[in-house]
């Protein structure tokens, strides 16, 4: 028996490194992540080509192991390996310039534990959910901050920094002009509408705003919330008001759970972005699922 079990190939962790993350800042990590596993006994391939490395995945044979794809990058990289490879787990090196879903996994840039964690094997299964067929992880929105992703992509032409949100977040505030979007649960039991819709499924969202404090990643539902103001300054002041921890009147915010739900602008000739995981997303009008268990994660 021993003998045969020396035979056996060598665990395999294959890296899918996002060069357009972040600011570029922590890829030492990546080096450390990678140095640290083969010394724990772990193969290690990496690629920066997405199609290299579906083609090197695909021709792996069936006694091969691998363990783990890690996403090194922010939260668009992960929602597009899971989307590629769907089943396999990820684990996650965060590399963006917010890593919403590292942070509520209480992951850190750090390539050292990482590659323990990945040693210990624990296995997380959450939810994510579809909007027209493309997969998110964490929340879907539609609104300011969709302009402000949208514009931020449409120009971007290397590594996003904080400092690169802040034109085009002065810019969608000032020069857009508010939009009504109706959401409505596709079982006909709620119907709200607003300035700005966020279909959640964690309770974390960009610079810290507290849009939605009671989703759950695991309970098979979205976390439905539209902000009511339908001026600039209202929106202004909402999100404001989130940063500060400030109360809310009971006018201001309608909010529902679902399992699955359709958003649709009140004026349909005006066409308006929509931002997955803040990536662009699909256009409207959108139809939304929650996917349940869908989301498999190497976690601490």
């Amino acid at each position: 028996m021993h003998v045969a079990a020396e035979t056996q190939p060598f665990p395999l962790v294959v890296i899918q490194r996002n060069p357009m993350s972040g600011s570029g800042r922590g890829r030492g990590e990546l080096r450390i992540l990678a140095s640290r596993l083969r010394q724990l006994g772990f193969r290690v391939r990496m690629f920066s080509d997405r199609n290299r490395l579906d083609l090197y995945v695909a021709r792996l044979s069936p006694t091969r192991r691998l363990v783990c794809i890690v996403a090194a990058g922010g939260d668009g990289t992960v929602a597009d390996l899971v989307n590629r490879h769907p089943g396999v787990p990820i684990a996650i090196l965060p590399l963006g310039t917010e890593n919403l879903l590292a942070g509520y996994l209480g992951l850190r840039c750090c390539g050292d534990r990482l590659a323990k964690i990945i040693h210990g094997g624990r296995i997380r299964v959450l939810d994510s959910a579809k909007a027209n067929g493309l997969r998110f992880l964490l929340m879907l929105s539609v609104g300011v901050d969709a302009e402000i992703v949208q514009s931020i992509h449409s120009s971007r032409s290397g590594n996003i920094y904080r400092h690169g949100y802040v034109w085009p977040t002065l810019r969608a505030f000032f020069k857009s002009r508010p939009a009504t979007y109706i959401a409505a649960a596709t079982d006909g039991s709620a119907l709200i509408s607003g300035s700005h819709v966020i279909v959640t499924n964690v309770p974390r969202y960009g610079f810290g705003l507290p849009f939605a404090i009671d989703a759950k990643p695991d309970d098979h539902l979205l976390d439905v919330r539209a902000f009511h103001g339908q001026t600039r300054w209202l929106i202004f002041w909402h999100a404001f008001k989130l940063r500060l921890g400030l109360p809310l009147r009971s006018d201001e915010v309608s909010r529902f759970t679902t399992t699955s739900l359709s958003i649709r602008l009140a004026d349909p000739e005006r066409q308006l972005p929509s931002q997955c995981d803040g990536d662009p997303g699909p256009s409207l009008p959108l139809l939304i699922e929650i996917e349940p268990r869908s989301l498999t994660l190497m976690s601490p």
